[in-house]
């Protein structure tokens, strides 16, 4: 990782845990990051970029040719994490400001072979249908806050009941778990 990426994320944290910024942990942030290191995934797609500290950390381990495009609603939030990709000198990050319900429509289908959802947690549903056309076979989808926010999330997990989707739930940090679907366990 580059020392100005090393830098910006240890400043991002600082103003994350000054201004209440719901930041990753650092134990969510190294588990995501050693995934992406399996994965090895080409094009991911973030939904709820906030002020660019969990894209900076998915950037620090994917090659040049990898990108990743991330959707951010908050405009102020926006502009702050795409100051912070500039002045990481980062080109494969496309920040999109805007109603991820809305963007994500428009974008190349089967495309995306990694998704991070970390947004409004009461839309999981809505981004997950969203996003399923958009991914790759093989694509693999995590879910961030399913379980300390679980309650903001029924029709989520209903929605994978009934339809009988396997998914697991890996405990990242005493604070909460993340969701993992494998995209090829999703019939629609």
């Amino acid at each position: 990782m580059s020392q100005i990426i090393t830098l910006t994320l240890r400043n991002l944290k600082k103003i994350g845990l000054e201004h209440s910024i719901p930041n990753i942990t650092e134990e969510n942030a190294e588990f995501l990051k050693k995934l992406i290191g399996e994965k090895n995934p080409q094009h991911i797609l973030e939904i709820g970029t906030a002020n660019g500290y969990s894209t900076l950390q998915f950037a620090s381990v994917l090659p040049d040719s990898a990108d990743i495009t991330t959707i951010e609603y908050a405009w102020n939030m926006h502009n702050f994490a795409v100051e912070n990709f500039r002045n990481c000198k980062l080109k494969n990050i496309h920040a999109i400001w805007w109603d991820a319900k809305a963007v994500v429509p428009a974008l190349a289908n089967e495309f995306f072979d990694l998704v991070y959802i970390d947004a409004m947690k009461k839309e999981y549903l809505t981004y997950l249908l969203a996003i399923l056309p958009k991914c790759t076979p093989d694509a693999l989808i995590i879910i961030d806050d399913v379980e300390k926010f679980a309650d903001k999330m029924p029709d989520l997990y209903a929605y994978l009941d009934a339809n009988r989707i396997s998914y697991s739930i890996e405990k990242t940090d005493i604070d909460d778990s993340i969701m993992i679907i494998q995209r090829s366990d999703i019939r629609t």
